[in-house]
């Protein structure tokens, strides 16, 4: 019992059963330990007051069950209550203030966690990105040292492409009908469908549930 006694003065507000035991066992209790040392001490917690049976909440030594804090101040600020009294009345404001310190650190550290996982996601990412390129660069610059034809190259780096999701839009040199969400023109606006021939490839990127145009393929009349 004065192990959760003094899990209660810690806290500085109500808690419930759970809330206790979880406690103890962050501070290297087992849960099994911390199982029956709770079946032991909550009969005399019960019979030591402060116990709400609609909250389910025990209340930390000396502070009165259900005192709002608001309420509390205001007896505390214009009343004439007696030492006693005081004492329980200056803990409920204690306990309020207390959890609103926590509530307030909880929150900041949940911030700082999500802006870490997000740097984090960011950073690899671009990574990732760096990754893909180099293995594009090496690759080629290693079937060029080989001599291989121009056309192997190409066809490995769309094969690379492909790994990290992009599709190509077009080949250079073939021609096709002029889409101006698929294809950005040398000049000139030519309507849609439109003969015209790609000059340079653009491509697509797909997550997974849809394709964004990374970059239009660039063509020209025909």
């Amino acid at each position: 019992m004065a192990a959760f006694l003094e899990l209660l003065r810690e806290a500085g507000v109500p808690q419930t059963a759970s809330a206790l035991k979880r406690r103890l066992v962050e501070g290297g209790v087992s849960s099994a330990d911390a199982d029956a040392a709770w079946r032991r001490a909550q009969p005399a917690l019960r019979r030591a007051g402060g116990f709400d049976p609609v909250a389910r909440t025990y209340a930390p030594p000396g502070a009165e069950p259900g005192l709002e804090p608001l309420r509390a101040l205001d007896e505390l600020v214009g009343g004439r209550p007696s030492a006693a009294r005081r004492v329980r009345l200056a803990q409920t404001v204690r306990a309020a203030l207390a959890e609103r310190d926590d509530l307030e650190a909880r929150r900041r550290r949940s911030y700082a966690d999500a802006t870490g996982r997000r740097d984090a996601q960011e950073r690899q990412s671009r990574v990732d990105t760096a990754r893909a390129l180099a293995r594009i660069a090496t690759e080629v610059e290693e079937l060029a040292a080989a001599g291989a034809r121009p056309w192997v190259m190409v066809e490995r780096a769309r094969a690379l492409a492909r790994m990290s999701g992009l599709e190509p839009i077009g080949r250079a040199g073939e021609e096709t009908a002029f889409d101006a969400t698929r294809h950005a023109p040398v000049a000139g606006s030519p309507p849609d469908g439109a003969r015209v021939a790609v000059v340079r490839p653009g491509y697509t990127w797909s997550s997974g549930e849809s394709a964004v145009v990374i970059d239009r393929a660039l063509v020209a009349p025909v």
